[in-house]
């Protein structure tokens, strides 16, 4: 049967007029959000029809909106099982899947629905969602066009469009599609907020002009008055406006810290305790495996994603970007065994590190482009769990990446990040966090001399080919010229300094310097907390 191509009341067929009518109402409590009015109704119909496909589909998505996604599943496969075309439900079952984690076969999903019905919007667009989470902004760019040919005026479609262009480089493009969508709707936060995060934007006056009437309207959301407040406040600095800047970046940072829990003293207590669980080894020192991987390591906004771009322009490099893997693998195995990660280390045998070093490289093996090229993983918080990649892969490189204190943590609190760095929104936190990496990383290099790379930002700027040299021959690579071309490889690249890196290196002087004292209480944060942090003992 074809799905929503169809009438409601098609899609009702072979049901009394009396089950119609509630199924009906049930979409109608659904569409406003009262699972319980919806509940109600939906209970009496399928009572009377318990085997109806688009009754099925409808407990579906009652059982997803009430946090039950696995129930979920089953009924939309259900009612498949009844509707193999119909692609409502495959586009539903996607949705389900997506919000469970398996993007992979809620991709299956979305394209199934798009194939069964190819003017289904819905599933146009949450396949594009899906492809981007899956890092293919090819194919994202791809399904947010099938959602525009077919609904021109679809503006989140458009933003997410230009967010894929982001991604692979064509920053131009992306600007004209968020012009687009500000023409249409000059207050579109999510517009102005993926605008500037292009960084090549440059604001005009009249931007300026509408940006400040944005931020201050007061029908703004919490969250649109965060995303708005970090935006504006970019542009601010950008012109020259440092006082403006600064107050409007305090208040954005002060929104957002109320919004999360964040415990500093428990994180600094969990790195002493990962500290300690590790020790000076050379067991595995004649061990060749992970031979092939670089990680880099630091804190945000330190130059890492310039240092991936350079390796990914080598021919013999797969970048993976941000992979989270490592983390995924050792809580997955802190699961297996009912403790937190590190309490287990203690416990662990030499067979248990390669067995958890192969499950990696597994995951590296179905993600570079050959079998023999080396794979850099940015995920920067890795610096936690050196001792872990020691003995899970006690030949991969480290790369730790740093760039003058201040600029890092001024950067990092400017941005509003979409992922776990909770700990940049206020000084001290930011502070701490800081110093435990420092603590860290001063300890892995105490253990394991020789084996860390640090790659500063700074001198890479100062004298680019010597720097680029030596961070290759760091990584085990012959030198390419093309590294001097970094700007030029063509990947994907899904960080806040993705427009950065699509340029040549230039000079990159001081911001901080031209906030002058207002950025004392930083500076003081940074300074105390490094003197705590070298007094501190292992």
């Amino acid at each position: 049967m074809p799905a929503s191509a169809n009438p409601s009341l098609d899609r009702l067929s072979g049901l009394t007029p009396r089950v119609q009518r509630l199924a009906l109402g049930c979409q109608h409590w659904l569409e406003r959000g009262d699972l319980t009015q919806a509940t109600v109704l939906l209970n009496e119909a399928i009572g009377e029809a318990p085997a109806h496909p688009e009754l099925l589909r409808l407990c579906g998505l009652t059982e997803f909106l009430q946090g039950r996604p696995d129930n979920a599943v089953a009924l939309l496969r259900k009612a498949a099982s009844t509707w193999p075309e119909d692609g409502l439900i495959e586009s539903n079952l996607g949705a389900v899947l997506a919000q469970r984690g398996d993007t992979d076969a809620a991709v299956r999903a979305f394209r199934r629905a798009t194939e069964l019905d190819p003017m289904l919007i819905e599933a146009w667009f949450n396949l594009g969602r899906a492809l981007e989470l899956g890092h293919d902004a090819e194919g994202a760019h791809a399904a947010f066009t099938a959602v525009l040919e077919l609904d021109p005026a679809h503006r989140p479609a458009r933003i997410l469009r230009a967010e894929a262009l982001k991604t692979l480089g064509q920053l131009a493009d992306a600007e004209t599609e968020l012009r687009a969508v500000l023409r249409a709707d000059p207050g579109s936060v999510p517009a102005w907020v993926a605008l500037v995060n292009l960084k090549s934007f440059r604001a005009a006056d009249d931007d300026l002009r509408v940006l400040d009437r944005v931020y201050r309207a007061e029908a703004l959301t919490l969250v649109q008055r965060i995303d708005i407040g970090f935006a504006y406040a970019n542009v601010l600095e950008a012109s020259g406006r440092y006082a403006e800047a600064f107050g409007v970046f305090e208040a954005a940072n002060a929104a957002k810290r109320k919004t999360f829990q964040w415990d500093a003293a428990a994180v600094s207590t969990l790195v002493d305790d990962i500290l300690a669980a590790f020790t000076p080894s050379d067991a595995a020192a004649d061990d060749a495996r992970g031979s092939d991987i670089v990680f880099l390591v630091g804190m945000p906004r330190s130059g890492s994603t310039l240092a991936e771009q350079i390796l990914a322009a080598h021919p013999a490099v797969t970048a993976g970007g941000e992979t989270g893997w490592l983390s995924q693998i050792l809580q997955a195995e802190s699961r297996r065994r009912g403790t937190r990660f590190p309490y287990w280390v203690k416990d662990a045998s030499a067979d248990d590190w390669s067995r958890l070093g192969a499950e990696y490289l597994t995951r590296v093996a179905a993600s570079r482009r050959n079998t023999t090229a080396t794979f850099t993983d940015k995920t920067l918080t890795n610096w936690q769990t050196l001792g872990a990649i020691r003995l899970m892969l006690p030949r991969a490189r480290i790369v730790h990446c740093l760039r003058d204190p201040l600029e890092t943590a001024w950067s990092c609190y400017k941005h509003n990040f979409a992922g776990d760095q909770l700990y940049t929104y206020d000084y001290v936190e930011l502070a701490a966090f800081f110093a435990d990496s420092e603590r860290a990383m001063r300890v892995w290099n105490e253990r394991h001399p020789g084996w860390i790379h640090a790659h500063q930002y700074e001198d890479l700027l100062a004298k680019p080919e010597a720097e680029t040299r030596a961070l290759l021959a760091a990584c085990g690579l012959e030198f390419d010229a093309a590294c001097l071309r970094f700007h030029d490889a063509d990947r994907e690249v899904r960080t806040a300094s993705a427009a950065q890196v699509r340029r040549p290196l230039r000079a990159d002087p001081s911001i901080t310097r031209n906030y002058g004292a207002l950025l004392d209480p930083l500076r003081r944060a940074l300074a105390g907390l490094s003197r705590s942090n070298n007094e501190r003992k292992d």
